[in-house]
């Protein structure tokens, strides 16, 4: 066997494996985006519906940076469980 046609067999797996992997990142990414900005809408209007001084007592306790933080953590779960499924199929 040449090495060309070594090379060509190689690739041809390897390519199909990376394609794969890019559709399906593009899916979760499609996804993560919409429910990460569902979850966001949902919070922005249940504060909305409380009066200003709570909101304003929130600032100040720092509510805000902690929807920022589980928005941030939902986001890593999402991600991290989607990655192993990434690695599962590049073991195959």
């Amino acid at each position: 066997m040449s090495i060309g046609a070594f090379l060509v067999a190689l690739v041809g797996p390897l390519m199909a494996r990376w394609l794969a992997a890019m559709g399906l990142s593009v899916i979760v990414l499609a996804g993560l985006t919409t429910a990460v900005t569902s979850l966001r809408g949902q919070i922005v209007s249940a504060i909305g519906g409380m009066p200003a001084d709570a909101i304003q007592l929130g600032g100040l306790l720092g509510l805000w940076e902690c929807f920022g933080m589980v928005l941030g953590a939902v986001t890593f779960v999402i991600t991290w469980h989607s990655t192993k499924g990434f690695w599962a199929l590049a073991k195959t």
